[in-house]
């Protein structure tokens, strides 16, 4: 079971590999400030940084309410990011991915890692 597991570092690289897909580039996991938590693919740096700056501005603008899964498509490729309680998952593919099933594995791994996320995660 994931939430029993999920504490245990090694775990983390398992869930998020479960959106590996071809044409899926990266997916990682980071916390508001952008520090990466796990990733699998390629490496994910840079993408951690805009992605949490994104989401970031998303949370300051007044009556932007809440968003579930920010799409994005970008000139190497498309995102997908989205909260995981108090921390951000992002998953990067090729522009062959459709976005609908970019946003679908973003949920999945929202999904797996919400419960044991929720117990260390911070307001």
């Amino acid at each position: 079971e994931w939430k029993r597991e999920m504490l245990d570092p090694k775990a983390l690289p398992e869930a998020l590999n479960e959106a590996m897909l071809p044409g899926m580039r990266t997916v990682t996991l980071m916390n508001r400030s952008g520090l990466q938590l796990g990733s699998v693919g390629e490496k994910a740096d840079t993408l951690c940084a805009i992605a949490s700056n994104m989401w970031q501005c998303h949370e300051k603008c007044e009556g932007s309410g809440t968003l579930g899964c920010l799409l994005v498509e970008c000139e190497e490729g498309r995102l997908a990011v989205k909260a995981v309680n108090s921390f951000i998952l992002c998953c990067c593919a090729n522009s062959s991915v459709p976005f609908g099933l970019l946003k679908a594995k973003a949920e999945a791994i929202h999904n797996i890692l919400q419960p044991s996320l929720s117990q260390i995660g911070f307001p």
